[in-house]
């Protein structure tokens, strides 16, 4: 996860004309106006060059869908508002099941709330709420995620008391962070990123001891590790964990500072 600002995100023409018509009618009447947030994925898709805004994946198994981070079942005045759409993967939206590991995941219609938290029921009370789940849209949550280099996602505080660990274990798991194919997906990244370490070290040994053809595999290493960092790139911020993992390396720290 890492964060989509979502205030540079341009909704589509026409939008708030739509979001107009669509309040005068009935609230039990939503989903017959979905074309709203149908018409806004590939403006939510574009902010974050196709990947899901939960796990940096592009589900090519799948067009993916927008998601609402309120869900529209709970909080009616939040169906139509352009700032809680998210774009998902399958897999992180919808319940699914872990055909590896049986675990159950996928955000679905549940928002859970920090015990003795009462429900916003209007804009103006949503700062008072304390959601359980992670938000990529605000600036602060992905920095709750941690990830060791199996590919696992784990919450960065170790602290039991600590809030963001609180919302870090319930995300994980409601946005089936860890299902089985992404985190394999993640463990053959850092396995990539640790070749690719090794393969400019060598280069560049070889590059100071005289011999020059070596130069542009050293830049070729580089430079594959420096897309991995790239927001475009999936894993990104997966990538970034792995790489400070040898930021005593010069080369890397070197990358690292230039992110």
């Amino acid at each position: 996860m890492r964060f989509i600002d979502v205030a540079f995100i341009v909704p589509p023409e026409g939008f708030a004309d739509k979001v107009i018509a669509a309040q005068e009618d009935d609230d039990e009447n939503i989903d017959k106006h979905s074309h709203i947030w149908r018409e806004c994925k590939t403006s939510l898709k574009h902010a974050s060059y196709d990947k899901c805004y939960y796990c940096e994946m592009k589900d090519i198994r799948s067009d993916g869908t927008v998601d609402h981070y309120r869900p529209k079942s709970k909080y009616k005045w939040a169906a139509y508002r352009f700032d809680n759409f998210r774009f998902a993967c399958t897999f992180c939206n919808s319940r699914r099941t872990d055909q590896k590991t049986g675990e159950v995941g996928g955000k679905g219609a549940d928002f859970p709330l920090f015990e003795g938290c009462v429900r916003a029921t209007c804009p103006e009370e949503s700062d008072d709420e304390l959601p359980l789940l992670l938000d990529p849209c605000n600036a602060a949550d992905p920095d709750a995620l941690d990830y060791r280099t199996d590919g696992a996602t784990v919450p960065k505080s170790e602290i039991e008391t600590d809030p963001q660990r609180m919302r870090a274990v319930t995300s994980i798991e409601a946005y089936h962070l860890n299902h089985s194919d992404l985190q394999e997906a993640r463990r053959q990244t850092a396995i990539e990123i640790q070749e690719k370490i090794i393969e400019a070290e060598a280069s560049m040994k070889r590059f100071t001891n005289g011999d020059i053809t070596a130069r542009q595999a050293y830049s070729s290493a580089i430079r594959d590790l420096k897309r991995r960092l790239d927001q475009r790139a999936e894993l990104s911020a997966f990538s970034k964990r792995v790489l400070q993992a040898y930021r005593n390396k010069p080369l890397v720290e070197q990358i690292l500072a230039a992110a």
